[in-house]
């Protein structure tokens, strides 16, 4: 259980020297890190002592380790059998869906491309039995690196005491959200999933992204909306989705990201 103060200069487990607090949220906090041994940066989850799940985290942790696609954050060190618990993975630097779109949408070969490896990397999880539940513009990123990267698979949804009957739906409804975004720069989701602009809507549905944004293929547009579940035979599966845009016209993205070392685990 976690029961020492944890602050700036904290080590666990002998090797992981804290050094920035990035975030808190729900009675866990984020940090980069530096790995001594090994002498690269990596991103900590601590807890608080009153956080009611963090065997859970940990063992979601655990099962995210064993992940090997390669656009999926990697977890190198989860433990909780000592005086603090903490879960240890990739620190990813680079430029998030939700940072991409704070001037404009993308272009739309662009944005098929970028979800298209989100789809192929959550599908890789869920063919492990494993799954994401909270997409947001935030857990993508185009890294420094010039790769897909996303954020909190497996953790983020014990973080969030999140629970589904069906995880490939939701999946699948988080990767067109995201996908909307991309090509609208509007979110559908909950507002406080991200800082974009609401998607505009009508009776609590929102419009499909050719209604917001010019230039959107009518076959990417169905795309989105049989994810959303507002036209045409529903998507199912984040496969289905990455299977779908496998057929559309996709541009490369650029070799690098455009915001530097931003980055960091949502877990």
């Amino acid at each position: 259980m976690s029961t020492s103060v944890i602050e700036p200069g904290t080590r666990l487990a002998g090797r992981y020297r804290l050094e920035e607090r990035i975030s808190d949220s729900g009675g866990s906090s984020l940090w980069k890190a530096i790995d001594e041994i090994l002498a690269r940066a990596v991103a900590v989850r601590t807890f608080d002592p009153e956080f009611p799940r963090i065997g859970e985290v940990v063992t979601s942790a655990r099962a995210a380790s064993r992940l090997t696609d390669p656009r999926l954050t990697q977890v190198f060190d989860a433990d909780d059998s000592g005086e603090s618990a903490y879960v240890v993975s990739e620190w990813v630097a680079g430029e998030t869906l939700e940072g991409m779109l704070s001037k404009a949408p993308l272009e739309p070969g662009r944005a098929a491309t970028l979800l298209y490896e989100a789809a192929e990397a959550i599908a890789a999880a869920h063919a492990a039995g494993i799954s994401h539940l909270c997409l947001t513009p935030r857990d993508l990123v185009w890294t420094t690196g010039g790769t897909v990267k996303l954020l909190g698979v497996a953790t983020d949804a014990v973080l969030a005491d999140r629970h589904s009957d069906d995880p490939a739906g939701d999946d699948v409804r988080g990767l067109g959200r995201m996908l909307y975004a991309a090509l609208t720069a509007h979110w559908p989701g909950d507002e406080s999933d991200s800082a974009l602009p609401a998607a505009p809507s009508a009776d609590g549905v929102p419009y499909a992204p050719r209604q917001v944004q010019a230039g959107i293929s009518q076959a990417v547009d169905a795309i989105v909306c049989r994810c959303l579940g507002i036209g045409g035979e529903p998507l199912t599966s984040p496969a289905e989705l990455a299977k779908a845009l496998r057929g559309v016209p996709r541009t490369p993205l650029p070799l690098f990201a455009t915001v530097m070392g931003t980055g960091g685990l949502s877990m």
